[in-house]
């Protein structure tokens, strides 16, 4: 029968019936949608469930019929004990000897129901001997791989990763690289991915937008766990289920994309060793390596060691972040191919003018190293796009990021997106001289900024280069002193996609633009002296989440209306504290009314009775 035709039955068989369908693992939406033309809108009641691994089937099948979805979540530890050891002992306690392993063997299901059903239908064949369990948990890939037990469970998961298109797949594989229960972040990973050239070019996006999609698109379809997230809810960091990266360790084997140096042998185009260089073969040729990864490596790093990686001249990626070094080893500056460096997180604190020789790079990491200034020479990489060099220092009680002293002409690096963080002032050079502050304006492509020790007098000139860069996402500014004014008047208009603002430094008044920041979901003002209540300007941005100040807001009381803040879910910060943190009754009455009140005030403001109960319409915006 015609498909045209059996829908025209089914629709006549269900009209004058009450139904209830039942459609299990739906793949695409296309079969929702042949599927929704046979079924009568009959008003009689009847209903329709679906099940997916996808969230956008879900969510758009759930939008098409004003329905509701569900994510299922994983079985609590609780529950994934109780199912373990009916499968395993037949609801017998566990022995005590095996305890230790079993939690260790069940930690890797994850709490996936049909993991924790074909793991203990295994365990359930082997004795009660450490030693055979020990062997299953370290052999777990193999077991993946060879064991029909396992044969089912691997079909079904393996199902996801066959739909997936051909980029995704590579995206997907190379999350082998990391350790296990890794937090990755997700800028790391996107700079990655873009380096290796995976990400594919798409018209009106940027390289790091359509990585972005990439990885949502994993996160959608439930191969990839988000870690945490930014306060608006979006992705922070990743990981990957345990039993789907001895999966993903077996694909990328096998198609060569990755290895790992942990213990045993290996192969390598894309190398990453995790915590020891000692299972290195020394007589291997590392000619093809294309990408090396270190991870917790705290041996040092001998040069002949780092030397057979870096004999290789295709080297794209070089990720030596948390190393043992206190300099950029100079065969680096021989990988002419070489997209993505990172330093992050060693003792560097110079980097050579031989950085010239370069020219592919694209992301530069030097966060957290002890680097404070680039070479001039820097210019030449006219394809960075990504430059990361500061750290944070704790000064006092509060975290302050020390900048970067800007080379000369910083402005000509036009494809920059990310900069952080800048120290403002004049640069000097070739007998001439600029200022950061003006050069900035040249960088169009900025989606993150961060500069420091901006004095009052650049106000001006920082506005006028601030209104040119209509694609910033993030603006953090610090002035060179707390009691120093940030003068930002003048700004207009402001960048009208802007999610995340910190000012740091005295305000005079509030600028008057920040209320037009409609797209606004994060605001710092830290030393701002404020003595005007601000909330007036602030409470109808539509989607900010977190408000904080942060030493000091100077005004006597903070006035909260009916109906503002209405996406304020987070956190009111006002961190003055002369009585020690949640002193005040305002503190006290934000709490009840379910924000969470990380607040403490001065004895002036509890004197004027900030904490009226009349205040209670605040509850109208929770």
């Amino acid at each position: 029968m015609a498909s045209h035709n059996l829908k025209e039955v089914i629709k006549e068989f269900l009209q004058q019936r009450r139904y209830v369908l039942v459609l299990d693992d739906v793949w695409s939406l296309s079969a929702w949608d042949a599927m929704e033309i046979a079924l009568p809108d009959n008003s009689y009641g009847s209903r329709v469930l679906l099940t997916t691994r996808d969230n956008n089937i879900a969510s758009t099948c759930c939008l098409k019929t004003r329905g509701k979805y569900y994510t299922m979540p994983a079985l609590s530890q609780e529950e994934s004990w109780t199912l373990f050891c009916r499968k395993v002992f037949q609801g017998s306690d566990c022995p005590q000897h095996l305890y230790p392993l079993s939690k260790c063997i069940l930690k890797k299901c994850g709490g996936l129901p049909l993991a924790i059903v074909a793991m203990g239908g295994f365990l359930a064949t082997k004795e009660s001997r450490i030693e055979e369990w020990d062997m299953v948990r370290r052999s777990l890939g193999d077991e993946l791989e060879s064991n029909d037990r396992f044969e089912f469970m691997t079909r079904i998961l393996l199902l996801s990763y066959f739909d997936l298109p051909s980029h995704l797949k590579v995206c997907l594989l190379y999350l082998s690289v990391f350790p296990e229960d890794y937090e990755i972040e997700k800028m790391r990973l996107i700079r990655l991915w873009i380096a290796e050239g995976f990400v594919l070019v798409r018209e009106g996006k940027t390289l790091e937008e359509v990585a972005e999609n990439y990885l949502n698109n994993l996160v959608n379809r439930s191969l990839v766990q988000v870690a945490r997230t930014t306060r608006d809810g979006r992705l922070r960091t990743c990981s990957v289920h345990d039993l789907w990266r001895e999966m993903i360790l077996s694909k990328s084997r096998e198609q060569s994309i990755g290895t790992i140096i942990s213990g045993h042998d290996a192969k390598w185009r894309c190398l990453a060793i995790h915590n020891s260089m000692e299972y290195i073969h020394k007589s291997e040729s590392y000619s093809r390596l294309r990408s090396l990864l270190i991870f917790g490596v705290v041996n040092p790093l001998s040069n002949s060691s780092l030397s057979m990686f870096l004999s290789s001249r295709l080297l794209k990626v070089l990720d030596l972040g948390g190393a043992p070094l206190v300099e950029i080893p100079s065969l680096v500056f021989t990988l002419i191919h070489l997209r993505y460096l990172s330093m992050r997180a060693t003792k560097v604190s110079f980097v050579p003018k031989s950085i010239k020789k370069l020219r592919n790079l694209e992301t530069l990491d030097l966060k957290q190293t002890y680097v404070t200034e680039l070479p001039a020479e820097i210019l030449r990489l006219r394809k960075l796009r990504h430059v990361l060099v500061y750290r944070y220092e704790i000064i006092g009680d509060t975290r302050s990021a020390r900048g970067l002293k800007s080379p000369y002409n910083i402005g000509d690096l036009i494809s920059l997106q990310k900069l952080c963080y800048m120290e403002a002032g004049e640069i000097n050079g070739s007998g001439s001289s600029c200022n950061t502050v003006t050069e900035i304006g040249k960088l169009t492509q900025l989606r993150r900024l961060g500069i420091t020790k901006l004095r009052t007098k650049d106000g001006m000139a920082f506005c006028s280069s601030i209104e040119k860069l209509s694609n910033l996402r993030s603006l953090y500014v610090h002035s060179i002193a707390d009691d120093e004014i940030v003068d930002l008047q003048a700004l207009s208009p402001p960048p009208q996609f802007l999610r995340m603002l910190e000012l740091r430094g005295r305000l005079e008044k509030l600028p008057q633009w920040i209320p037009s920041l409609h797209s606004l979901v994060t605001l710092w003002l830290c030393y701002s002296q404020l003595g005007d209540d601000p909330m007036h300007s602030l409470e109808a941005l539509p989607n900010l989440e977190l408000l904080g100040f942060l030493q000091k807001y100077e005004g006597e009381s903070l006035t909260f209306k009916a109906g503002g803040f209405q996406r304020l879910k987070s956190n009111v910060v006002i961190d003055d504290a002369r009585d020690g943190p949640n002193s005040s009754p305002f503190a006290l009455y934000l709490e009840e009314c379910g924000i969470v009140a990380q607040y403490t005030m001065s004895d002036t403001a509890q004197q004027n009775g900030v904490a009226e109960r009349q205040s209670r319409a605040l509850l109208d915006m929770v």
